[in-house]
């Protein structure tokens, strides 16, 4: 499904939220036991501030995860995303109960996600992405792929991409 890069302008001119999945794209998927504090990942300062541009230009961000941990939390705390949904065992109705609090369109949000289990939402929004790294079946059904890996920067260059292409 990957698009040429009008198709892909067009998307992304039309966005008003970008929503994460977590673990995988925001993380390079590897968890960590750390004694007394429990499993925990590793996230990218650049990740990060790719997600505040997107913030600073009045770009919503949330995320939608099937994980939860608490440095998930603490992470998307940090980041002052006010709308995260951990536990998600069916992301299409957190998506559909954030779209209801947002009032906007499914078609004015982006996803970023790298599993199967993405695949519903992914098909829901208007721009899809996912890292390197994720399954054939799902690079398939997204509209940008990354470049960089998970956890290294994916999340910045689709930020980046959707800040350098929005009307």
């Amino acid at each position: 499904m990957n698009q040429d890069l009008e198709s892909l302008k067009a998307r992304v001119s039309r966005l008003s939220v970008m929503i994460f999945d977590i673990d995988g794209t925001l993380t390079d998927g590897r968890i960590f036991w750390v004694p007394n504090s429990g499993w925990t990942q590793m996230y990218s300062v650049r990740d990060g501030m790719g997600i505040k541009r997107l913030q600073e230009v009045g770009i919503e961000v949330a995320a939608i995860s099937g994980g939860d941990s608490l440095s998930a939390q603490m992470r998307m705390q940090s980041l002052g995303l006010k709308h995260v949904h951990f536990g998600s065992q069916d992301k299409v109705a957190h998506f559909e109960k954030l779209l209801a609090l947002l009032n906007v369109s499914a078609d004015r949000c982006g996803y970023m996600g790298d599993e199967v289990v993405d695949l519903p939402l992914l098909k829901a929004v208007g721009f899809s992405s996912a890292p390197p790294e994720a399954p054939d079946e799902v690079r398939a059904q997204v509209h940008y792929v990354a470049q960089k890996p998970a956890g290294f920067g994916a999340a910045r260059e689709v930020c980046e991409f959707i800040l350098r292409h929005r009307s």
